[in-house]
């Protein structure tokens, strides 16, 4: 092998290895039906934190407000799950009190439901010296109209909070509802095979989001993933990080992840879909048709258990 082949091979590989994410899980303490009692769901905390120390990954997990309370009231056990987070060092963001859509609700609806979201966590939280600076859109909707879009904007700014952006969407979500069900079914096989069909298809919104990032900036830029605080992530997140570690990529903060120019690009997005960043950046550049074709799809299987009534 010639030297000049020696060199980009290298070359290659040090790019190849440069690559970052952020890891950022929605929905705290938990979203999941199969596990919904306290040991249960401290179980589910317990085995999400255990893949992100053992991949040393410095997530921020989004707390919705309501999921914190059982008759409205503060609920201990959901409070000692945020807990566990905390004592592992990882962040905070708030994810509103009750999730609501933006596209369904006015401005001030939506405000209030950002501070309904502090409220829930707020004295919790500086009792422990610590503070909410992220806030994450629920279904990733930042208003249908120029002015829905702009009040929000400047409202959160003005509560001091940084939006917190999403690269590589995807729909774990469905999966997870899938993973629940066969896990209350209690069918091993059909729970293992919808973990690994999991992790290919992540795999897959991976490399799209790659190469949507590729085409809009002409490098790689560090991806920011979201993913939920559910079912399957609680077994198989461990999986999906050893692919991305072999996939090139090392884990930072969203701080760090933020960092890059990328997240400077001018979004003036404002229709209904709660979509990627990467593809509100490139409509706001006027990309069109098949710059946004490939993105990978649910199998229907997984989809039509997902729905199904049990």
């Amino acid at each position: 092998m010639s030297q000049r082949i020696l060199v980009l091979l290298l070359i290659t590989t040090i790019t190849y290895g440069q690559k970052q994410m952020a890891i950022t899980i929605d929905d705290l303490p938990t979203v999941s039906k199969a596990y919904n009692t306290p040991e249960t769901q401290q179980a589910l905390t317990q085995r999400l934190l255990t893949h992100l120390r053992t991949y040393q990954v410095p997530a921020i997990g989004f707390v919705i407000g309501s999921f914190l309370q059982t008759d409205n009231k503060p609920n201990p056990n959901k409070l000692k799950l945020l807990s566990m987070w905390l004592d592992a060092g990882l962040e905070l963001g708030n994810h509103t009190f009750a999730h609501k859509d933006y596209n369904l609700v006015s401005f001030e609806t939506m405000k209030a439901d950002v501070i309904g979201g502090e409220q829930a966590v707020k004295k919790w939280m500086e009792e422990r010296g610590k503070s909410l600076r992220y806030f994450r859109h629920p279904y990733l909707r930042r208003g249908d109209t120029p002015e829905k879009k702009d009040s929000l904007e400047a409202f959160l700014k003005h509560r001091g909070y940084r939006e917190a952006p999403v690269t590589i969407d995807n729909s774990d979500w469905l999966f997870s509802r899938a993973y629940d069900h066969a896990l209350l079914l209690g069918d091993t096989a059909l729970v293992n095979s919808i973990g690994q069909q999991y992790v290919r298809y992540m795999g897959d919104c991976v490399a799209y989001y790659e190469a949507q990032s590729d085409s809009l900036f002409g490098r790689p830029i560090p991806q920011t993933l979201l993913i939920h605080a559910n079912s399957i992530n609680a077994d198989f997140l461990g999986a999906l990080l050893a692919q991305l570690k072999q996939r090139g990529y090392t884990f930072v903060s969203l701080d760090q992840a933020l960092t890059d120019s990328a997240y400077s690009s001018e979004d003036h997005f404002c229709k209904k879909g709660g979509i990627s960043w990467l593809h509100r950046w490139a409509l706001t550049q006027g990309k069109k048709g098949t710059f946004f074709n490939g993105e990978p799809e649910v199998p229907t299987a997984i989809d039509e258990l997902a729905n199904r009534k049990l």
